[in-house]
């Protein structure tokens, strides 16, 4: 991949442009590249790609629309039904309003690589037992009833389909931040003469990052807010992913 003192960008690229090779590969060869110029911010971003994101905040395009789907009883008789998102009270309308995909990237390629079935087109995890009360309110304006109705139960769902956009969204922002890389330092970058100006050649790197992988523009999510404690418990139960 490079030789003693180079590293070959140009290899990054082909990784990329080839979608036989998964993206992993050339998160790896940029990860090494972070270390040798020591780069935290594409450190950071190569390993939370690469190992999924555990603390790190989740970028726009690994987010995707949540539906909830509640259980509730009345009396002795069951219902199970919607509960819109926006209905529900501040700040929770804003937190509960995506469904995050936390998984490394290459469990994501394995995912998207699966058949297609009716249970694969679903992201689903269980609501958390002990928040069940936030989505109580919506549901006695919803569904009105003659006895006092409990929500009992709850599940988040999203489409699975951004399973493969993310894939590609990533691809797709790797290769134009590795071709603005090669148009800044060239397609063989020498590593000895990068560092002497490492403070300067970093910056241009964390600006590269911000305009070419973190670019959200307006689809920037809110995940923020008085109580982010229900977003860490959703998080933790989050095993049962259904794809």
């Amino acid at each position: 991949m490079s030789g003693n003192h180079t590293f070959l960008l140009q290899d990054v690229i082909n990784d990329l442009i080839n979608t036989n090779v998964s993206v992993e590969a050339a998160l790896f060869r940029l990860q090494y590249f972070a270390r040798l110029v020591k780069n935290e911010e594409l450190l950071k971003y190569t390993e939370s790609e690469i190992n999924g994101y555990k603390d790190a905040e989740l970028p726009a395009y690994r987010k995707g629309l949540a539906k909830i789907t509640a259980n509730m009883q009345v009396g002795y008789n069951h219902h199970t039904g919607e509960i819109p998102v926006i209905m529900l009270e501040a700040p929770y309308n804003e937190l509960l309003q995506y469904h995050g995909v936390h998984e490394g990237i290459k469990v994501l390629e394995q995912m998207s690589a699966r058949p297609v079935s009716e249970e694969s087109q679903t992201l689903r995890v269980d609501f958390p037992m002990e928040w069940l009360h936030i989505l109580q309110p919506a549901a006695v304006k919803i569904y009105k009833a003659n006895m006092k109705l409990h929500v009992v139960g709850a599940v988040i769902t999203s489409n699975a389909n951004i399973i493969i956009q993310i894939v590609s969204t990533v691809r797709a922002r790797l290769l134009a931040f590795s071709m603005e890389l090669a148009e800044q330092f060239g397609y063989d970058i020498d590593i000895r003469p990068f560092k002497q100006e490492g403070m300067i050649n970093n910056q241009t790197i964390n600006y590269l990052i911000k305009t070419e992988i973190n670019n959200n523009g307006d689809g920037n999510v809110i995940n923020s807010g008085d109580d982010p404690k229900i977003i860490a418990a959703i998080d933790i139960k989050k095993t049962n992913n259904e794809l």
